[in-house]
């Protein structure tokens, strides 16, 4: 429309959205949910708090037609500043994994492992000699938290790795046989 800025409301009616966008089960999709306006050609905008801080860069719509119906999404400003260092220093986005396959916990996963809570996320399988092996980490283990951070879902484990680099140590929360537990983990980088 040829005009030089534009303000939109911006509500966050959501975050860790995985919208399947790359259409791969490990990409990393972590979006903020909003209603600001974003069409073809204005994406990439800041999406600001109240105080006028960066924390999204609109970046994709929820629409059958192309144009913005009253959902958008941000990619977390956490993320696109870890990309950003990436970038600069390495020439390429450096990713920190456990080296798991994982699943959300529901109430049946929650019924079967006969936990207390619908919480956290279940290994269903642990690569060998990757950074969860390595730490001690077992299939049917559920990661209620990384530093501190909860985890209740796949993209916001994502999400919260992703601040992250090879190399980095880490806080699991995780729990065991109704049991909890913590350990340290050493990322290790995706090949």
């Amino acid at each position: 429309f040829n005009l030089t800025s534009t303000v939109t409301a911006g509500i966050v009616s959501a975050k860790a959205r995985n919208l399947d966008i790359l259409g791969e089960n490990t990409s990393l999709e972590s979006f903020i949910q909003t209603d600001a306006a974003v069409n073809q050609g204005n994406s990439g905008g800041a999406l600001v708090n109240a105080s006028g801080e960066l924390i999204g860069i609109n970046s994709a719509i929820a629409s059958h037609t192309g144009y913005f119906t009253g959902y958008s999404f941000a990619i977390p400003s956490n993320i696109a500043r870890k990309v950003v260092a990436d970038l600069k220093e390495y020439g390429m986005v450096q990713r920190a994994v456990l080296a798991v396959t994982i699943q959300e916990v529901d109430n049946n996963v929650a019924q079967e492992l006969n936990l207390s809570q619908v919480k956290g996320v279940c290994i269903t399988s642990v690569a060998d000699d990757g950074a969860a092996y390595r730490a001690g980490l077992q299939q049917y283990d559920v990661i209620t938290s990384v530093n501190g951070a909860e985890v209740n879902s796949v993209s916001e484990l994502r999400e919260v790795l992703a601040q992250y680099s090879p190399g980095d140590r880490v806080e699991i929360a995780y729990l065991r046989d109704g049991s909890s537990h913590k350990t340290p983990l050493t990322l290790l980088n995706s090949e």
